[in-house]
């Protein structure tokens, strides 16, 4: 059906079963079968701008800071998995909600834009589109339900944001519910919340066919996908803790605060093993850090073990960001046990794990057992 306001747009407007996920805590069952399905209608190349106005928080047990922060961290599992589309996100955005706008609303609600929630929802996407591309998707939480950040299993009676706002986030990109398409496979898309917390390859598989990377020349196609955020930053604070426990080391000066260096290390990192050069990649985040769209990367990473750059590359653009917060963001100083050369041959040498196959603990522990003086332990594939 048609709708408003701007002439041309269409809405797909399904029932709420079909764009909301339903509250079911089953289990979902492994399957040797792969596959995914498809919303109607794909964005273009680029960029998708989110305004999240999701309101303050208590704490979560995650370690969450806000459901802002949960979100953005969902947002990242999506765009580490893809290549051609990157999400982007005004933080606490205070513009007026409206359906059909023209804006990707993300906020909790008692209702979907005055329609009353079906018993079983928990979130609604919706879309609009214009010839077969996507002008708009909002994300509605129910706000009658309860709510908290975590991991694992389900708890009763409490919803986990972040596994919802993963799930939604894949409808925004225009996935659809594999189960309900006859597929039998683990995937965060599928049609009912379960134990899983993350993206799995079905879910990055489907993400991929729509936005996956261009292939370079004479390249394999290959799209190395990093690790949340979150627990990059995770690895960042129990560093801290390292060098202030362990090692006894003196707070030093710096301008670039744990988040900003974890975030900003790992995405020139990205770029830097889709064979993007130094400089290249320096560009690229700068170029985020200001505001503009993530730019593609420059082609397909190589086979075989994940390849990264020369350390004193890394430790160059670590120095360079450390410029660009004092000169051009005008930001203050605050101190850290950990230098500067140490966070960032610590955190890539930690990405580095993780892009080939170590969990986030046993990334955590070889690093560690590295900074006590022992040789670099194998990854893990």
């Amino acid at each position: 059906m048609t709708a408003g306001p701007h002439p041309g747009d269409r809405r797909p407007r399904a029932s709420q079963a079909g764009l909301a996920w339903a509250l079911l805590a089953a289990l979902l069952t492994a399957s040797a079968a792969s596959g995914f399905a498809f919303l109607s209608g794909r964005w273009p190349d680029g960029s998708v701008t989110v305004h999240l106005q999701l309101g303050p928080s208590g704490p979560l047990s995650d370690g969450s800071a806000s459901w802002g922060r949960s979100a953005e961290s969902a947002l990242a599992a999506w765009n580490e998995a893809i290549i051609r589309l990157q999400f982007g996100v005004v933080r606490d955005s205070t513009v007026a909600r409206g359906d059909g706008d023209g804006v990707n609303h993300v906020f909790f609600a008692n209702d979907l834009y005055g329609m009353a929630f079906d018993d079983t929802v928990v979130a609604v996407t919706t879309s609009w589109s214009r010839r077969s591309r996507r002008t708009e998707a909002d994300v509605i939480f129910n706000g009658t339900r309860t709510w908290d950040s975590y991991k694992g299993p389900l708890k009763r009676g409490v919803m986990d944001f972040h596994r919802v706002a993963l799930h939604e986030f894949g409808h925004v990109l225009g996935l659809d519910h594999p189960d309900e398409h006859g597929q039998t496979l683990a995937a965060i898309m599928n049609s009912h919340v379960s134990r899983l917390d993350r993206l799995t390859s079905d879910d990055i598989g489907g993400a991929r066919e729509l936005y996956g990377a261009t292939p370079a020349p004479g390249g394999s196609g290959r799209v190395v996908v990093f690790p949340p955020r979150n627990e990059s930053l995770n690895f960042r604070e129990q560093l801290e803790t390292k060098y202030r426990v362990g090692l006894h080391r003196s707070p030093v000066a710096t301008w670039v605060d744990m988040e900003g260096a974890v975030v900003w290390t790992q995405e020139y990192l990205r770029y830097r093993v889709h064979q993007c050069t130094h400089a290249e990649a320096e560009d690229r985040v700068n170029a985020q850090i200001d505001g503009r769209p993530a730019s593609a990367v420059c082609g397909s990473a190589r086979e075989g073990h994940v390849q990264f750059p020369p350390r004193n590359e890394a430790v160059r653009f670590r120095m360079a960001l450390e410029s660009k917060y004092r000169d051009d963001l005008g930001r203050a100083a605050a101190a850290s046990r950990v230098d500067r050369e140490g966070e960032v041959v610590w955190t890539q040498e930690y990405l580095r794990y993780r892009v080939n196959g170590c969990g986030h603990g046993v990334a955590v522990q070889n690093v560690f057992v590295q900074i006590d003086g022992a040789a670099p332990p194998a990854v893990c594939r």
